[in-house]
């Protein structure tokens, strides 16, 4: 599958987003079956870049991730200075640093 699609699973959980050879890659929305849900960045299937987090009853958190795995979370003061180009995020990657 390549371009915008959608896959539901039987357990419920959901992707709607961009995909590039069978595998999320682009922005998406990933959806649990318990409501948890990432809305951001996608890179060979995995989460990768920035993302919104949302869990049910708790406020949402904007982080980055790295190859699926979350690497940082971004308090409000962050947000805003990435927003406004003042606090460059991808210093946070560990393997930009570790390079």
């Amino acid at each position: 599958m390549e371009g915008l699609g959608v896959y539901t699973w039987q357990d419920g959980r959901k992707y709607e987003g961009e995909y590039l050879y069978d595998k999320k890659h682009g922005y998406g929305v990933y959806i649990w079956s318990d409501g948890r849900v990432f809305k951001g960045n996608w890179l060979g299937g995995k989460q990768h870049g920035l993302g919104l987090y949302t869990v049910p009853g708790e406020e949402v958190r904007f982080g980055l991730w790295e190859e699926g795995k979350r690497i940082e979370w971004f308090d409000k003061a962050q947000v805003y200075q990435i927003e406004t180009g003042r606090l460059d995020y991808r210093k946070f990657y560990r393997k930009i640093e570790n390079a």
